[in-house]
C-alpha cells in the first residue's frame, strides 16, 4: 500500500494515536527518579508496541512495524535478559522510539517511512534477543543453536492448580477444535471472513484464558498467532497455506503443552522459538520455510518413565482428586473404546489414512487427560502407544496383528489401571513390564525392519484377563462425525450427571403419573356423582308432580257470608266469575316450591358437568405434558446401542483367532436408544452368544468352501425399535443348531421321554438350549462346551421382562432375536385382579387376550387346553399357580395368553382392570421374591402396592407359598418406597454479591473461585446478552465484565446496563487484555466504574472491587 493511495484524514489519525504512545513510551524510558527505568516498569507497556506493530502493518509502513517487533519482543521477554545487559536494552529502546518519533512525523507530513532503517538496529537486536529474532534465515540459525536453554523446563511445563487445569485444559481442548474447523474451511475458502472472524477470537480467548490461569507458554505462542490474525482480519495479510500451516503447527504444540510432560520439554524448547519466529515473520510478509516437525529420527522413541525398579505402588495406583477422577473415568473408558474400535478397523484397511490420524487424536487427547488429573502412569502408557502411532502416521510402521495384539493388551492393563484396585497390584506389575518389554523389542524391531510376532497369548487371557472396569456410569465416549472429522465445533452443550439422580428424577415422574391417575379417579367419581344426584333430583321432582297434581284445587268451597267476612272486598274483582281465579292452598305453595329446587339442581349439576368436562380436558392436557416430560426424561438415560455392538469387535476377532477361522463381522441399527440399564445388562449375554457363533456356529474355511459358501463367515449384529420394544438380533451364516443332536442328548439327559420327544416341534427342541448344564460338545474347553452360558443368557434377558426367540436352518445358520423393553423404569403394564388380590402384568409379556367359548376348552387329563386357530394352548389358573385359590377353571374368567420359556401359555385371572403406565419399583424388604415370581412392584390409581408378574417365571417357581409372605409385608413395602427428603444446609448469605460477564470459562472459573475464596457471592454469564438479562432480573453490587465477547461486546454491555433504571447506579468494572489507553478512556466515557487488564494479580483486582464498591448501595431490579 502506497502512501498517495491513503486517504490523509487516516493517515492524521495513525499519526496522531502512534506518536502519543510513543510520547508515552519515551516517558516512560526516562523516568525522572532514577537514570534507568526497571524491567518491571517496562514490560507493561508492550502493548503500546504492538500497537505500533499493527497499525503501521495495516497501513503499509513496513519499517515501523519492524520498529514496533523489534520494542514488543523487547520489552515482552524483558525479564528474560540478563541483568547485567539490561541498560543496554534501555539504550536501544530509547533509540527505536526516538527514530519511531521522527519517522511518524515525517509520515505525517506527507513523507514516507524509512523501510530500510531497522536494519541498524538489527545485530544489537539479535544479540539481546536471539530467540526471537525476525531478521531472517540467519536468525533462525543463529537462535537453533541457542534455544535449548533459552525456554526453561518450568516455563514449558508450569505449576499449576489441578481445580484449575481440570477445566483449563478441556476448555482450551474445545478452542483448539474450533481452530482445526475453521482452518478446515478456510483451505477450501481462503476469503471466508466469517471463519476469519472466528479464528482470530477463538486465538484471542486461548490466550486471554492462558495468561489468567498462569499458562504462559500457551498465552506467548497464542500471542504472536493472534497478531498474524488481527493482520489476517484488517486486511493486511492473505489467508495463505503457509499460515495455515502455522496455526496446525501452532495448535499442535498447544495440544502437546496442556499434556505438561516433562519428557517434552527438548521438543517445547526446539520447537517453540521455530514457530513464534515463522509467525513474525509471515506478519511481516517475509518468506517462510515452515518446519512442521522437530522429530524426524528413524523411529519413536519408547518412554521409559517408570523403569521396573520404580514400579511403586504410589505409581501404579495414585492418589488422585475424586472430582477429577469423576470426569475422567467416564472419559477415559470412552476414548479407550474408541481407540480399539479403529485400531480393529485399521487392521483390516491398514491404508485408512482418515482412521489413522483420528486413532492417533485419540490417543494423544487420552495422553494428555491423563497427565492433567496427574494419572501419570496411563500418561506414560498412552504416551509410548502415541509413539508407535505417529510412526504409523508417517510410514515407519505398518499396522498388524502382532501390534495389535500390543497395543489391545496395553488398552487391557490402562482399564485395570482405571479400577484403582490393590488387590490387582502383583498382576498389574507383571503385566506392566510385560507391555514394556513387547514395545521395547517392537521399537528394536523397526531399527532392523522385522516387526516380531509376540508369542501367542491364549483368547481367554487376552479377553478377560482382568474384569471389566466399571464406570460411574454408561455413556458414549466422544463421538465419531464427520463435523469432528473437518474439526467443525457444534454449539451443543453437554453436562454429565450421575445415574442415580437420573433415577430419581425418572421415579419422581412416575410418581406424577401415578397422581395424575388418580385424580382421573377422582373425576371419574364425580361425575358418577352428578349423575346420581341428577337421579335423586329426578325422582323427587316425579314425587313432587304427583303430590301437585294429587292435591291442586282440593281447596273446600267457603259460602259468600265467609268470604266476606273473612276477605275484605276488593275493587274491580266484581267484574270476573270465580272460575276465573286459580285457588292455591299451603300444599300448592310447597310443590311449586320444591319444583323450583329441582330446577336449580339441575342447572347447577348442569354447571357442574361443565366443569367437570373442562377439569377432563385440562387434565388430557395434563397426561400429554406428563407423557411429555416422561419421554424427555427417558431419553436422559438412553444410550446408542451401537457403542454397545462395537464392543464386541475384538470378542469376535480373540475368538476367530483361538479356533482358527476367518469371521467378519456386520452391524446394523447403531443408532437405535435403549435404556443404559439394558445396555449394561445386555453386555454379558450378547458377548457369549457372538462366541458361540465363531465357536459353534461358523465353520471352518475348507468346510465353507466345501459347503459352496465364502470362506470368511459373517455374524451379523441388528438393532431395531419396535413399539415400546428394542429387537437385537444375533444371526450367522454357519452350520445351524444341530436339531437331532439336542433331541438325543435331551432324552439321555432325562429331560423328555422318547415318545414325547418324537412329537415336539423345532421351536420346542431349540428351548432345551436353555436348560442349565446343556451341552451337545463331545470335548469342553475352557472356552465352550460345558454348558455353562445359555441358561444365564436366557435368565438376564427375562429379568428385563424380555425373551429370546431362536430361528435356525440346518447348513445356513442361526439367528437369536431379542426382545427388550426400551427402559426399565416406566412401562405399560395390564391390570388383573386373582380372587381379591391385585397384579400388574407387562404388556411386553402378552401375547393376546380372549374370553373364550366353553367349547374351546378341552380337558386333556389334568391339564386344560385352549384351541387357538391351528395351535393348542395351555390354561392355568393364575390362582392356582401362586397357591392362594383354587385351580379350577371358570366359564367367566378371561384368558392372558403370554410368552413363556416353553411358549405361549394362558393365565385364567378372575377379572381384567384396564391397562396403566406403572412405574416398577424395587421389592426392597422382599427382595427374595424377585427370584420367584415377580419381577418388582408398583402402586395402582388407590395407592395399593401392586406386585408385578414375571411370567416367565411362574411355571418354574415352586414357592408359592412365597405369596403369603408377600401379605403380611405390603405394607412394609410402601414405607420402604416413600420419598425420603432431603435437608439442604442454607449458607449464610454474602455481604456483596458480584456479576462476573466473561465469554471464556477458564477466566469465569478462575476469577469465580478467587473472589469466593474472598468471601463475595458470585454469579457468572457467558456472553453479554446473558450478563444483561441476568443483571435486570437480580440485584448485583458490583459487576466485572470482559470487552470482546461474542453477542454483544463489554461497551454495548457497559450502555445497556447504564440506560436501565436498576443497573444505572451499579459500579461496573472492565477487566480485559486490551491495555491501550482508547480502550480503557472508550469504556470510562461509556460508563465503566473501573479497568484493568488481564492476566489479573489477586491483591489488584480485590483491592479494585473494595474501591468500587465502596459506597455503593444494592439497587434491587
Amino acid at each position: 500500500m502506497s502512501e498517495k493511495s491513503i486517504n490523509g484524514e487516516l493517515v492524521e489519525i495513525f499519526a496522531a494515536e502512534t506518536l502519543g504512545d510513543m510520547t508515552t513510551l519515551w516517558t516512560a524510558l526516562h523516568p525522572a527518579n532514577a537514570s534507568c527505568p526497571s524491567c518491571e516498569s517496562l514490560q507493561e507497556h508492550y502493548i503500546l508496541a504492538h500497537k505500533l506493530k499493527g497499525a503501521a502493518l495495516n497501513y503499509g509502513y513496513m519499517g515501523l512495524a519492524r520498529y514496533g517487533e523489534m520494542m514488543e519482543t523487547v520489552l515482552e521477554y524483558a525479564s528474560e535478559i540478563a541483568q547485567a545487559r539490561w541498560p543496554e536494552a534501555v539504550d536501544l529502546l530509547r533509540e527505536i522510539v526516538g527514530d519511531c518519533r521522527r519517522q511518524i512525523e515525517r509520515i505525517a507530513k506527507g513523507g514516507a517511512d524509512e523501510g530500510w532503517a531497522a536494519d541498524a538496529w538489527t545485530q544489537r537486536y539479535a544479540a539481546l534477543i536471539p530467540f526471537a529474532s525476525p531478521s531472517g534465515a540467519s536468525a533462525v540459525e543463529a537462535q537453533t543453536a541457542t534455544t535449548g536453554t533459552s525456554i526453561s523446563a518450568e516455563y514449558c511445563v508450569p505449576t499449576i492448580d489441578a481445580e484449575v487445569l481440570s477445566y483449563f485444559v478441556p476448555e482450551i481442548q474445545e478452542y483448539l477444535e474450533t481452530v482445526k474447523g475453521a482452518v478446515a474451511h478456510l483451505r477450501l475458502n481462503p476469503s471466508d471472513n466469517d471463519q476469519i472472524l472466528t479464528l482470530f477470537r477463538t486465538v484471542h480467548t486461548i490466550k486471554g484464558s492462558a495468561y489468567t490461569v498462569g499458562f504462559k507458554v500457551i498465552g506467548d505462542l497464542a500471542h504472536p498467532l493472534e497478531d498474524c490474525l488481527v493482520t489476517v482480519r484488517d486486511g493486511g495479510l492473505p489467508v495463505t497455506p503457509v499460515l495455515l500451516n502455522a496455526v496446525d503447527r501452532t495448535t499442535e504444540i498447544v495440544r502437546s503443552l496442556l499434556c505438561r510432560n516433562s519428557n517434552d520439554v527438548a521438543g517445547f524448547q526446539q520447537d517453540i522459538p521455530l514457530v513464534k519466529d515463522a509467525l513474525r515473520r509471515i506478519q511481516l510478509g517475509e518468506p517462510v520455510e515452515f518446519i512442521v516437525a522437530s522429530n524426524d529420527s528413524a523411529g519413536p522413541a519408547v518412554v521409559e518413565s517408570a523403569p521396573a525398579q520404580q514400579l511403586t505402588a504410589e505409581y501404579i495406583i495414585p492418589q488422585l482428586d475424586f472430582g477429577d477422577l469423576s470426569y475422567f473415568l467416564p472419559e477415559a473408558e470412552g476414548y479407550l473404546q474408541s481407540i480399539e474400535n479403529l485400531l480393529l478397523q485399521l487392521e483390516k484397511d491398514p491404508k485408512n489414512q482418515e482412521a489413522t490420524n483420528q486413532l492417533f487424536g485419540n490417543v494423544h487427547t487420552l495422553k494428555g487427560s491423563a497427565y492433567t488429573v496427574n494419572f501419570q502412569i496411563i500418561g506414560d502408557l498412552v504416551h509410548t502407544v502415541e509413539d508407535y502411532l505417529d510412526a504409523v502416521r508417517h510410514g515407519r510402521l505398518e499396522i498388524t496383528a502382532s501390534f495389535t495384539d500390543i497395543v489391545l493388551r496395553t488398552i487391557d492393563v490402562v482399564r485395570v489401571l482405571l479400577q484403582r484396585d490393590v488387590k490387582q497390584l502383583p498382576r498389574l506389575k507383571e503385566r506392566l513390564l510385560g507391555v514394556r518389554a513387547e514395545f521395547a523389542t517392537l521399537g528394536q524391531a523397526l531399527v532392523t525392519g522385522s516387526v516380531p510376532r509376540p508369542a501367542s497369548v491364549p483368547m481367554q487371557e487376552a479377553v478377560q484377563e482382568f474384569p471389566a472396569a466399571s464406570s460411574p456410569e454408561w455413556q458414549e465416549g466422544p463421538p465419531v462425525s464427520d463435523a469432528d472429522m473437518t474439526g467443525a465445533r457444534t454449539d451443543v452443550q453437554q453436562i454429565r450427571v450421575r445415574r442415580d439422580r437420573l433415577e430419581q428424577l425418572l421415579n419422581l415422574v412416575g410418581e406424577l403419573i401415578i397422581t395424575r391417575g388418580r385424580l382421573e379417579r377422582r373425576l371419574e367419581t364425580l361425575s358418577q356423582l352428578t349423575h346420581q344426584v341428577m337421579a335423586c333430583k329426578n325422582r323427587l321432582l316425579t314425587g313432587i308432580q304427583a303430590f301437585e297434581e294429587k292435591h291442586t284445587f282440593t281447596m273446600p268451597s267457603l259460602s259468600p257470608q265467609e268470604t266476606s267476612a273473612s276477605m275484605p272486598a276488593l275493587t274491580g274483582v266484581t267484574e270476573f266469575g270465580e272460575l276465573e281465579f286459580d285457588k292455591y292452598d299451603d300444599f300448592n305453595i310447597l310443590a311449586r316450591r320444591i319444583g323450583e329446587g329441582a330446577a336449580d339442581i339441575s342447572e347447577s349439576v348442569s354447571q357442574l358437568n361443565g366443569s367437570i368436562q373442562a377439569a377432563r380436558d385440562e387434565m388430557n392436557e395434563l397426561q400429554e405434558l406428563t407423557t411429555g416430560i416422561r419421554d424427555q426424561t427417558t431419553k436422559t438415560r438412553m444410550v446408542s446401542i451401537g457403542m454397545l455392538f462395537t464392543r464386541f469387535r475384538r470378542s469376535v476377532r480373540e475368538s476367530a483367532r483361538a479356533t482358527g477361522k476367518d469371521v467378519e463381522m456386520a452391524m446394523v441399527g447403531e443408532r437405535t436408544e435403549i435404556d443404559t440399564g439394558v445396555v449394561e445388562r445386555l453386555i454379558d449375554p450378547l458377548i457369549h452368544l457372538m462366541r458361540n457363533a465363531v465357536y459353534h456356529g461358523i465353520e471352518p474355511a475348507r468346510v465353507r468352501e466345501a459347503n459352496g459358501k465364502p470362506a470368511t463367515g459373517t455374524i451379523r449384529l441388528h438393532a431395531a425399535q419396535r413399539g415400546n420394544a428394542v429387537v437385537i438380533e444375533v444371526e450367522d451364516d454357519g452350520r445351524g443348531l444341530d436339531l437331532d443332536k439336542i433331541k438325543a442328548t435331551a432324552v439321555a439327559k432325562g429331560l423328555v421321554n422318547p415318545d414325547l420327544a418324537a412329537q415336539l416341534t423345532d421351536a420346542e427342541i431349540t428351548r432345551f438350549i436353555f436348560v442349565p448344564g446343556f451341552s451337545t460338545a463331545e470335548v469342553s474347553t475352557d472356552q465352550a462346551g460345558r454348558g455353562i452360558g445359555m441358561d444365564v443368557v436366557e435368565r438376564v434377558i427375562r429379568s428385563m421382562n424380555g425373551r429370546i426367540e431362536i430361528e435356525t436352518v440346518e447348513g445356513r445358520g442361526t439367528k437369536f432375536s431379542l426382545y427388550l423393553p426400551l427402559t426399565l423404569l416406566i412401562t405399560m403394564a395390564l391390570m388383573v385382579r386373582v380372587n381379591e388380590m391385585r397384579y400388574a402384568i407387562p404388556l411386553a409379556s402378552i401375547r393376546e387376550i380372549t374370553l373364550p367359548l366353553p367349547s374351546a376348552v378341552q380337558n386333556m387329563g389334568n391339564r386344560m387346553l385352549l384351541q387357538m386357530g391351528d395351535e393348542a394352548v395351555e390354561i392355568q389358573v393364575l390362582s392356582g399357580l401362586l397357591g392362594h385359590g383354587s385351580s379350577a377353571l371358570e366359564s367367566t374368567m378371561p384368558i392372558v395368553v403370554v410368552h413363556t420359556d416353553a411358549g405361549p401359555m394362558g393365565l385364567a385371572v378372575t377379572e381384567l382392570l384396564g391397562q396403566q403406565e406403572i412405574v416398577v419399583k424395587s421389592l426392597g424388604p422382599l427382595k427374595l421374591m424377585e427370584h420367584v415370581t415377580f419381577s418388582g412392584a408398583t402402586f395402582d390409581l388407590d395407592g395399593r402396592v401392586i406386585l408385578v408378574l414375571d411370567v416367565s417365571r411362574l411355571f418354574t417357581s415352586q414357592s408359592a407359598g412365597m405369596l403369603m409372605v408377600a401379605r403380611s409385608a405390603v405394607q412394609e413395602l410402601g414405607a420402604g418406597e416413600g420419598r425420603a427428603e432431603e435437608a439442604s444446609d442454607s449458607e449464610p448469605a454474602k455481604t456483596l454479591s458480584i456479576l462476573l460477564i466473561d465469554d471464556s470459562l477458564s477466566i469465569r472459573k478462575f476469577i469465580g473461585r478467587m473472589l469466593e475464596t474472598a468471601g463475595y457471592q458470585v454469579a457468572t454469564a457467558g456472553d453479554g446478552e446473558e450478563g444483561i438479562r441476568k443483571a435486570s432480573t437480580q440485584a448485583y453490587n458490583v459487576i466485572i465484565t470482559d470487552l470482546e465477547m461474542p453477542k454483544l461486546n463489554g461497551y454495548e454491555v457497559i450502555q445497556a446496563l447504564r440506560s436501565r433504571q436498576q443497573t444505572q447506579s451499579v459500579p461496573i468494572l472492565v477487566m480485559t487484555t486490551r491495555a491501550g489507553e482508547k480502550h480503557r478512556q472508550l469504556a470510562l466515557n461509556v460508563g465503566a466504574t473501573g479497568y484493568i487488564t488481564k492476566p489479573v494479580e489477586e491483591r489488584t483486582l480485590l483491592k479494585e472491587i473494595e474501591r468500587v464498591a465502596s459506597g455503593s448501595a444494592l439497587v434491587q431490579p
